[in-house]
């Protein structure tokens, strides 16, 4: 009887997908199945005699029999067998099969572990791409679906190819001579994910990424397809921006009716281009898309720009020729940016390409700009013009079928040209994916970000727009956050921020100086600074000597400093100077009132002349505002610039995400995980086989819930199950008056609410009369009640999990009790997550002085509650069946803490494997 493959079997399976290869080129990986046989019998035909002999230890081998149908009837429970596949034709295959028993030495030793043999073969011409180890990271996967906790492989000594796969992929390997035949060798490595094997992943994934990206941000060759005479059309006019922008690679055309456009000599169709091109811009009706993505796939383009509409944004129809435009562009191997996009600019004069359907004037710089609106690109560009802000590329995604954000973040990190990262988003594609690529990136290049849609309202307007759903706008703050992400809320904002980060050091803390000449500004950029949590530094007597020296007879010197409307642009500088050398200032907001142009230059002037030396970041506010970009403009050319903010708020806001930037650099911390691997397993043995028998969200009864934690060293008294009023008394006596008496069923959201709570029950009597009471008032489909002890006094807090779908497992912890949805006292943060991490979220609540021994009360333990937090957090990100913990209250004490009422839910693993794998985004 043939045994059920693991999807008839109710194992959820590990999804196949696209993924790139380390030459930029994209491959699909999947799972084999029968209708392969086929593929299979061709790909082997093709694969030369060593790479037979490598894999089948015969040069002469024929698939047929039982090594055809061991392939093609993998049942991916005790055979895995997976594919890679290239325009419908297998390139690789990979398997594992599960040994029924421990002979060999390299399993003797791991007689706990269950092993399976592992093999795996590319088509010759392919290899090296990395291939064999998309295969072998998807096997892994699928194996620890299915228990398989080892894999063994056999093979040649001399394979040294083989045994490289498994180290470029991360695995611990253990190799042995084979005691049978001292030429072969027994590899043998643990499937468990460890941080090894998933950093080597990240690395692999960064390095394929941005290759892919070269051909789309810096083309040699470029392709208009669609190109017109008529400028009023999206194809005219984006050649008429490649020739005047002048990009500096060859320009082919593509139109059947013209011989001629701007000068270039015309191409009928892209098959008929000769030589290689990187980009082509499509830019026709999109019914028409699909079929010549395809040409380009026949014609091996490298990459795509669809600026076409008439996909996702339009509805079902539009989405489902964006899913073919998708499969078209993956298949041929290609990267996409679009569909319905502006277009791609890149400012660097070595490849100035202006890739966009209107004119933008981008100066070369030092800012790039990802947008998912075309419009909202237009606007920041313009602003940028205004305000003398280069940029090094613009992109702009549109429906981000293929290129998103954290495809640009990982290009952009290794551009030279590049020194800020800007993003406009609407939505996020993969955020779990966004927050590891962007606090790698942090660490080097600092990332500023405006995430709209986040109102009831915006977040319609988001969805008719782009057709993505608003996430919960406290989770991406927590996501920004953890990430090192400055986030800001207009695009005068985002550009008076990246100007800043581009231009001036990082304040080296929170302490601020205001020197001006208006004392109504200085005023209100003080009153800005107290808002944005700033500090208004208080100045040392020497500086303010220092300061009276020169200054006008009636200036105010103590902070903030007001130098009168008659300070000469000297008194400004030699007031800079002071407070700049004064150690108490981390950084300067300088108020101007310009009276005539003559002033505002010779102001400007001085601070020009100041800010390369300042090593501290200096922002100006001029009244009248200007954006006439005159100060950088000037600046840029001799190595800096200080940048204009177009208010005293924003000001402060520029120095306080500065700030907030040195202080994440300084406190970039790793997540603790004091939960031993042991201790998990216990834990997933025992939530795994309920969340699939159960197949949807299911609430554990309290003592399952409670007994998880246990295992996890989340301590509490566990309560104990009674099925009526004798075994009430009988557990209140063991477990000593006085005790409190809950109703059982786990559904309950707020037992206290109707009357399904009893406290301090002291004697048989109270403890028997609360049981009956419940009986009376609760009915029930799930009777009984639970018997616990009561805690001591203190603190009642919420800790508390959620596997979000979209953002994975976030932490909350709050003000806790029945109050605790009244009054929101709450601080969320992405799981795992460090101890000093942890402090912080519970330093910023409302209630964090009743912790900390308000009004002379005792400190309570803290501490406890921070490995409370770490641990919920650590169970989050590794057991991700686990869909909703809440421990409402959680009672912190003097010494210790009591985890009162715990409610577990669990659900299948939603992700189903994918983020072990580095699979592209599925459109």
């Amino acid at each position: 009887m043939t045994s059920p493959r693991g999807d008839e079997a109710g194992i959820r399976p590990v999804p196949g997908g696209d993924a790139v290869l380390v030459d930029g080129s994209t491959i699909q990986v999947r799972a084999l199945v029968p209708a392969d046989r086929a593929g299979v019998v061709a790909f082997v035909n093709e694969l030369t005699p060593a790479s037979r002999r490598r894999r089948f230890f015969s040069s002469f081998v024929k698939v047929e029999g039982r090594i055809l149908e061991g392939l093609v009837e993998a049942d991916q429970i005790d055979a895995l067998a997976v594919v890679a596949e290239r325009s419908g034709e297998i390139v690789g295959i990979g398997q594992a099969h599960r040994m029924r028993a421990a002979n060999d030495s390299a399993t003797r030793s791991k007689s706990s572990e269950v092993s399976a043999e592992v093999a795996f073969v590319v088509l010759d011409a392919l290899q090296g791409l990395g291939i064999a180890t998309l295969l072998l990271e998807s096997l892994a996967a699928r194996a620890r679906r299915v228990g398989i906790t080892r894999f063994i492989a056999t093979t040649a000594a001399e394979n040294s190819a083989m045994r490289g796969v498994f180290q470029a992929a991360g695995y611990a390997t253990e190799i042995e001579r084979d005691p049978g035949d001292v030429s072969l060798v027994t590899i043998s490595f643990s499937t468990v994910d460890d941080p090894d094997a998933a950093l080597a992943r990240y690395h692999r994934e960064r390095i394929a990424t941005v290759a892919s990206l070269h051909a789309l941000l810096q083309p040699r060759s470029i392709a208009v397809i669609g190109a017109s005479r008529d400028k009023s059309t999206v194809g005219g006019r984006v050649l008429l921006e490649l020739v005047v922008n002048g990009f500096t690679g060859s320009i082919v055309p593509v139109n059947p009716h013209a011989e001629s456009l701007e000068g270039i000599a015309v191409a009928r169709s892209i098959g008929e281009v000769s030589g290689p091109i990187d980009l082509a811009i499509i830019a026709i009706p999109a019914a028409q898309v699909v079929d010549v993505v395809k040409e380009c796939a026949q014609a091996h383009v490298r990459s795509l720009l669809v600026l076409s509409s008439g996909f996702a944004e339009i509805g079902p129809e539009g989405r489902e020729r964006q899913r073919m435009l998708l499969a078209a562009t993956r298949s041929g191997g290609m990267r996409l940016v679009g569909p319905n996009c502006l277009g791609i600019v890149t400012s660097d004069p070595l490849i100035s390409m202006h890739a966009v359907f209107t004119s933008i004037p981008v100066a070369v710089g030092s800012v790039s700009l990802m947008s998912q609106s075309g419009a909202v690109a237009i606007a920041i560009a313009s602003l940028a013009r205004d305000m003398g802000i280069g940029m090094s590329s613009l992109v702009s995604v549109g429906n981000k079928a293929d290129v998103s954000g954290n495809d640009l973040l990982e290009y952009w990190d290794e551009d030279p040209n590049t020194k800020v990262i800007a993003l406009y988003l609407e939505s996020f594609g993969n955020p779990r994916k966004f927050g590891r690529i962007a606090r790698a990136v942090s660490r080097n290049k600092p990332i500023v970000a405006i995430k709209a849609a986040r109102s009831v309202a915006g977040s319609k307007a988001a969805v008719s727009h782009t057709g993505a759903l608003a996430a919960n706008d406290s989770t991406v703050d927590a996501l920004f956050d953890q990430a090192g992400v400055l986030r800001v809320d207009e695009p005068t904002e985002l550009l008076s921020l990246a100007s800043a980060l581009v231009q001036s050091p990082l304040p080296a803390g929170r302490r601020v100086a205001v020197v001006g000449n208006a004392g109504g500004l200085a005023i209100l950029a003080a009153d800005a600074l107290s808002h944005e949590r700033l500090v208004v530094a208080t100045l040392e007597e020497a500086t303010i000597a220092a300061i009276r020296r020169d200054a006008p007879t009636n200036a105010a010197l103590s902070n903030p400093i007001d130098l009168t409307a008659l300070a000469s642009p000297a008194q400004l500088k030699q007031a800079l100077e002071a407070v700049l050398a004064d150690v108490g200032v981390d950084a300067v907001v300088v108020v101007l009132v310009s009276m005539d142009l003559e002033a505002g230059d010779a102001y400007r002037s001085v601070l020009n002349s100041l800010v390369v030396g300042a090593g501290k970041p200096m922002i100006a506010v001029f009244a009248p505002t200007t954006r006439s970009g005159v100060l950088v403009g000037e600046c840029s050319s001799v190595g800096g610039a200080v940048p204009i903010a177009v208010s005293t708020r924003e000001a402060a806001l520029v120095i306080r995400r500065m700030a907030e930037r040195s202080e994440w650099l300084a406190n970039i911390e790793e997540p603790d995980l004091p939960i031993r691997n042991e201790e998990l397993t216990r834990i997933r043995k025992v939530v795994g086989p309920i969340a699939e028998q159960q197949r949807e969200a299911t609430m554990l009864d309290a003592v399952t819930a409670s007994e998880i934690l246990a295992m996890a060293g989340i301590t509490g008294k566990p309560p104990v199950f009674v099925a009526n009023e004798d075994a009430a008394i009988e557990a209140a006596r063991s477990i000593g008056f006085p005790v409190c008496l809950k109703i059982a069923n786990p559904n309950v959201a707020h037992r206290s609410d109707v009357g399904g709570v009893h406290l301090n029950l002291k004697d048989d009597f109270s403890v028997a009369a609360a049981f009956r009471s419940l009986e009376l008032g609760i009915r029930s489909d799930k009777p009984g009640a639970l018997v616990q002890a009561m805690s001591q006094p203190g603190i009642e807090m919420i800790v508390g999990l959620q596997n979000n779908s979209q953002f994975g497992p976030t932490v909350l912890v709050g003000s806790g009790g029945r109050t605790a949805e009244l009054w929101r006292d709450t601080a969320i943060h992405l799981a795992p997550l460090g101890r000093s991490a942890a402090r912080t979220m519970i330093e910023s609540l409302r209630c964090y002085p009743l912790l900390d021994g308000f009004r002379g009360a005792p400190r309570l333990d803290r501490e406890a509650l921070v490995e409370t937090i770490v641990r919920l957090a650590q169970l989050g990100a590794t057991v991700p069946e686990l869909s909703d913990v809440t421990i409402n209250p959680v009672i912190v004490h003097s010494q210790g803490i009591s985890a009162v009422d715990i409610k577990v839910q669990v659900a299948p693993d939603a992700s189903d494997g994918r983020n072990e794998l580095r699979l592209l985004r599925q459109g």
